[in-house]
């Protein structure tokens, strides 16, 4: 599930479309300034950013220069009142993904949020592709769901291993509130943080050698939660590779190939 921060400082323009995205199982963070947005583009890390084309004090323009300079890969969409093809392509080279005008409709602007995240190859989908997520001496076996601490099997619940894989897909980055009640316990539940303290303070009784102290389940206040990107070390401590790469092949000859095949 994507994470976009929508950028308006019209209240009734930003919560129409943050009823259309939400609309469609996008979690939704808003900004009513150039300011606001940064800090939830640093908090969040988010998947795609929508700004308007012309905000108070940093406009749109310039506030798509640094998101760019902040983040290569995050989606960047600019809304504007009035078509200017001088303005989009000065959107597009500042570094903008896409450049839409008023009036729209619900179904072009989702499907331009979809092409745009997808374009950016931020598509949550893509980590999901990670069968094994390690962090410090903490491993997560997707495809078994099992998890071990220091090479020690860890019992979870249900509940308590969906939450952690949440939190371990985007590790090292803040994920939301509303996306951890909505991943884990269904969009019915997404004002219902309570359940994120009960459950997290079972996975660091679990987890953390002190839950006091929390070293891997970090709170980030008012956001969300934040599983830690630590260099993985084996059951002795030893730093593991994050990822092993096979063996080059050596060239084979297309005579040699010919060979083979006779």
């Amino acid at each position: 599930m994507a994470v976009i921060v929508v950028v308006d400082a019209d209240e009734r323009h930003r919560r129409l479309l943050v009823r259309q995205l939400q609309a469609h199982e996008y979690v939704v963070e808003e900004a009513n300034s150039s300011l606001d947005a940064l800090r939830k583009v640093y908090a969040l890390h988010p998947d795609a950013v929508i700004l308007d084309a012309h905000l108070p004090g940093m406009d749109g323009q310039d506030l798509t220069r640094v998101l760019r300079a902040i983040s290569e890969d995050v989606a960047i969409m600019v809304l504007a009142r009035e078509g200017d093809p001088s303005e989009a392509v000065r959107m597009l080279d500042v570094g903008a993904d896409d450049y839409l005008v008023y009036p729209f409709s619900s179904s072009e602007i989702i499907a331009r949020v979809r092409a745009a995240i997808r374009r950016a190859g931020r598509q949550t989908q893509a980590g999901e592709d990670r069968l094994v997520i390690r962090t410090g001496d903490i491993t997560i076996d997707r495809e078994a769901r099992l998890v071990s601490k220091a090479g020690d099997a860890v019992q979870l619940t249900p509940t308590e291993y969906r939450l952690l894989e949440t939190l371990a897909l985007r590790v090292g980055k803040v994920v939301p509130h509303r996306l951890l009640l909505s991943s884990v316990w269904g969009d019915e539940f997404v004002d219902d943080t309570h359940y994120l303290r009960i459950y997290v303070g079972y996975l660091r009784r679990k987890l953390e050698d002190d839950p006091s102290q929390p070293r891997y389940l970090l709170n980030e206040w008012g956001t969300g939660y934040r599983m830690a990107a630590i260099p993985p070390v084996d059951a002795s401590g030893a730093p593991v590779p994050e990822v092993e790469e096979d063996e080059p092949l050596e060239p084979v000859s297309l005579a040699e190939r010919q060979r083979r095949l006779a």
